[in-house]
């Protein structure tokens, strides 16, 4: 993978950027997809334009690998091939500007979150960051944005990282000059959309919004239009909004779809950024949370909504490979990766069931192969709510709570940051960045001694990501390297004939040397001394695995090193009585309590006192 600071072309480091206010620069091309309309979904086309583009483009020139025409936007590559688009010619070889190459991208749900583009021949520039949650695509879409230098007759292409998995959408492509002299104009970075979903009546969801300002001359103003939709900062300090986030609540009160917009204006912007925000609202009989957690009715109601919520209903069976291998009420054929739940233990049509992916240690404690007793039990379950077996599903489970089992403690929270070296005696975060998720590894179950490491999802705010002490990796230095070790004291070696992780209190015979080489951008090459792999996060199985060589799915993970993680306390006068004020870590106020908030960590303030917690 390539690193910005040690690029040898003319390429720039990739700067995530949405939407925002105009440039004092000349636009050199420019494409919207706009002539891409009328395909049946638009969430996957299918009418492609390899050797065609100038049918679907506005200007000549374009051509592509792997494309497919959307709705208003492109989709490029498949389940198993790389897809990539190339401009026409475009002259880039003003020594003296500055060029930048701005697009809207997302990628395919699960698919790699990183893109390369490329400028004729030069080293490409891998782009990282890309959603990969669930369709509709659309309202994933983000821009980015690459300063490039080429030559008068220059062709820029935009590339899937990987051909499997590597599918993505593109949207509003531009090439733009600004001239030496001229100065850029106070800029907003920001989604132009936020889509809530569908949400229960009475209910509240709340999506963060992140905004980055540039070149800024004054504080910035928020303010939100139509009903249902809330924001309770209403302005942003010029010098905070370098880099800051606030939450957008939904909050409807009857059934119907509801659309209204953030506005943010000030600072200098010669236009207002505007965000769409549209949600739409059901009847539902729970409400997501792990008291009062949605019924299996409810799931089919929301209609994969994708929200992440908690779910209750009836261990009944499983399906292989499709419902209609579907075993319910015996665990006769049963498989592990999944089970079926209903809204009844009695339920005998596969119809009113929904089905539940099952990974991980989620997978070793409900499955019905390994757990048959767990068959007609009642669960709770805290996942996505999105389409599986092509019909309402529940994915990416990572809690549960299983009738007749004491719920474990949660683990104590951790806060991790992006390591930059490593440091014997310190402990580390394996992370593998989704996109709209930082997946953190998580140790081996206590009873297992092999397996491979599974992820919980962890919360970044402000650089730091606070995850828990199942996340925390011991490194210490060794003859030839470092041991790892998991948070139960146990160590991790490799062997020659599996891809999975061993674990033992003891120190083993071998394996359990790790050479360990950290990028400037924290990714880490961490290879087995004696067996020659290495850590890679399989994006297809969700899992880390050590390979022998590169996996066609793999991606090397970042390292984050735990931090200290106190709480900042000022002492002051009895504050009781005071009025509460809550900010992000960014410094910007958020409200008056944590609720209604998005689940990260806070800062506090009453009276003289102040004080981090975490919601």
């Amino acid at each position: 993978m390539t690193s910005f600071t040690s690029l040898k072309s003319l390429l720039l480091a990739a700067l995530l950027m949405m939407a925002g206010g105009a440039m004092a620069q000349d636009i050199l091309l420019s494409e919207d997809f706009s002539k891409c309309t009328g395909v049946k979904d638009p969430d996957n086309p299918d009418i492609k334009m390899d050797g065609k583009m100038d049918d679907y483009t506005n200007v000549p020139g374009w051509t592509c690998v792997n494309g497919y025409a959307g709705e208003g936007n492109a989709k490029f590559g498949t389940s198993s091939k790389a897809g990539s688009i190339t401009t026409p010619s475009v002259d880039l070889s003003d020594a003296t500007a500055t060029y930048t190459l701005k697009f809207k991208a997302c990628a395919w749900s699960g698919a790699a979150t990183t893109l390369k583009v490329t400028v004729d021949d030069q080293e490409p520039v891998e782009v990282e960051g890309l959603t990969n949650s669930a369709k509709p695509y659309a309202p994933n879409l983000k821009e980015f944005s690459v300063q490039i230098k080429g030559t008068s007759t220059s062709k820029i292409t935009i590339a899937s990282s990987v051909a499997s998995k590597g599918r993505f959408f593109l949207d509003d492509i531009e090439v733009t000059k600004l001239a030496a002299g001229q100065t850029q104009d106070p800029h907003v970075a920001a989604p132009s959309v936020v889509a809530f979903g569908v949400v229960g009546v009475d209910l509240t969801a709340t999506e963060v919004v992140e905004i980055k300002g540039t070149d800024l001359t004054d504080d910035l103003t928020v303010s939100v239009s139509g009903d249902g939709f809330t924001c309770p900062v209403t302005s942003i300090a010029k010098d905070e909004a370098t880099n800051a986030s606030f939450n957008v609540v939904f909050a409807p009160t009857a059934v119907g779809d509801y659309e209204g917009k953030l506005t943010i204006s000030g600072g200098g912007l010669k236009e207002n950024v505007e965000i769409a925000l549209s949600g739409s609202s059901l009847v539902v009989s729970g409400e997501g949370t792990k008291e009062v957690p949605f019924t299996v009715g409810d799931v089919f109601i929301l209609n994969n909504s994708g929200a992440k919520a908690w779910v209750e209903g009836y261990i009944v069976g499983s399906a292989d490979g499709s419902l209609d291998k579907a075993v319910i009420g015996s665990v006769e054929g049963a498989v592990a990766s999944n089970m079926l739940i209903a809204a009844s233990a009695d339920e005998t049509d596969v119809a009113n069931c929904v089905p539940v992916q099952l990974s991980g240690d989620v997978r070793s404690a409900l499955n019905l192969v390994d757990n048959p007793g767990n068959l007609f039990k009642s669960v709770k379950l805290y996942g996505a709510l999105e389409a599986y077996f092509s019909v309402c599903g529940l994915k990416s489970v990572t809690e549960y709570e299983l009738e007749g089992q004491e719920p474990e403690p949660e683990p104590e929270a951790v806060s991790f940051i992006k390591a930059t070296k490593i440091e014997s005696g310190k402990r580390y975060a394996w992370v593998y960045n989704g996109g709209d998720a930082m997946k953190l590894a998580t140790a081996i179950e206590a009873s297992q001694t092999y397996g491979y490491i599974y992820t919980s999802e962890g919360r970044e705010a402000d650089a730091v990501l606070t995850g828990n002490e199942t996340n925390a990796f011991t490194f210490t230095a060794t003859d030839g390297g470092y041991t790892i070790m998991d948070n139960n004291g146990r160590y991790l070696y490799s062997t020659e004939k599996y891809a999975t992780f061993n674990v033992s209190a003891d120190v083993p015979e071998s394996g359990h040397v790790w050479a360990v080489d950290l990028a400037e951008n924290g990714e880490a090459t961490i290879t087995c001394v004696a067996t020659g792999k290495w850590v890679q996060y399989d994006t297809e199985y969700n899992n880390f695995a050590a390979y022998a060589e590169a996996s066609a799915n793999g991606v090397l993970p970042m390292l984050y090193v735990e931090s200290d993680g106190s709480s900042v306390t000022g002492v002051g006068a009895d504050a009781s009585n005071a009025p509460v004020e809550v900010y992000t870590l960014g410094g910007v106020k958020v409200g008056s309590s944590l609720n209604g908030l998005q689940k990260g960590i806070y800062i506090i303030k009453q009276g003289g006192t102040v004080k981090k917690v975490m919601k």
